[in-house]
């Protein structure tokens, strides 16, 4: 009964948070607390992946404008589903939705403005 309660309790939090984050007037945080548990370890918080982790596995500079222009969104939604060269797959620990969401608003939030 008091799992029950707990469960139920954690699902309308979970709703009750996404509502107010769907409606809210300022624009995500940047980068994500998804972000900063997956992918800052490496990438760093900053997405420049000066960690110690992201330099030993050469892991991508999400700063870097050319290879910005140069990759599709559907191309990193793949690579983070399915994982390429060192780059672990994600598939099975976060959604599909979880996983657009990482590419739309934190690994592109890293591209510099354009002038």
């Amino acid at each position: 009964m008091t799992r029950t309660r707990i469960l139920g309790a954690l699902a309308f939090a979970a709703a009750a948070a996404w509502g107010v984050a769907a409606f809210a007037d300022e624009p995500p945080a940047h980068p994500s607390a998804l972000y900063k548990e997956y992918c800052a370890k490496c990438h760093g918080e900053d997405g420049k992946a000066k960690t110690m982790k992201g330099k030993f596995l050469k892991a991508r500079n999400f700063t870097d404008a050319e290879w910005q222009a140069g990759v599709s969104s559907a191309d990193l939604v793949k690579t983070v589903t399915d994982g390429k060269d060192d780059m672990p797959p994600f598939g099975k620990k976060l959604t599909p939705e979880q996983i657009e969401s990482l590419v739309k608003n934190d690994v592109r939030g890293f591209a510099p403005a354009k002038p």
